[in-house]
């Protein structure tokens, strides 16, 4: 059982799976037509290396769109309190999920996924203001208090498939919880602290 939770949890196995899962089995029944008949036509319309092509690179969409996901709120130090009085809004919009500046031109391909801390302050905001909402909060010096990742620390914050210590703000020895990445991945320092 440990070695099974190892295996699919080690970021090299766990993307591709979960990205095969999400995309193509997840939801059968209400996606399930949509990921035969697209990918038949293409077959049918473009031959069976087109339609090959087709299916890694939704596969590869898929492995990306989760790790993307991943680090929309798993960049240490996760955001625990000691009980529902002691969450605000605004803490858990700034401190529970992540703001990952990105340059172009992938940020023409994220869709606004690295103002995540915007979205959970407040849904209103449509994803095509998202960057001049970002500029403008940045100018007022909004930002400072929201776990912004650089890519360094989202390639480290990608190896993050643990959790080490309580479910609760801090555990017993009051040190807070945290992600953690498995050896060898700790060892070569693939681990945000």
């Amino acid at each position: 059982k440990w070695f099974l939770h190892r295996v699919i949890h080690d970021p090299i196995v766990f993307y591709p799976v979960a990205g095969l899962f999400v995309f193509f089995l997840n939801k059968p029944l209400e996606q399930g037509p949509f990921r035969v008949v697209v990918p038949l036509l293409v077959w049918l319309l473009l031959g069976p290396q087109t339609a090959t092509a087709y299916l890694l690179a939704a596969w590869l969409g898929g492995s990306l769109g989760v790790a993307a996901f991943h680090l929309q709120h798993h960049c240490n130090a996760p955001y625990r309190v000691e009980d529902d009085a002691s969450r605000t809004h605004l803490d858990a919009a700034m401190l529970g999920s992540t703001r990952i500046p990105l340059w172009w031109p992938l940020s023409v391909f994220s869709f606004g996924i690295e103002y995540h801390h915007i979205h959970h302050f407040d849904i209103r905001v449509p994803g095509y203001r998202l960057p001049r909402c970002d500029a403008e909060g940045e100018a007022q010096n909004l930002w400072s208090r929201a776990n912004t990742v650089d890519g360094l620390r989202a390639l480290k914050s990608l190896c993050h498939t643990q959790f080490k210590g309580s479910q609760k703000a801090t555990d017993a020895d009051g040190r807070p919880p945290q992600f953690t990445s498995f050896w060898p991945y700790s060892a070569l320092g693939m681990q945000d602290s």
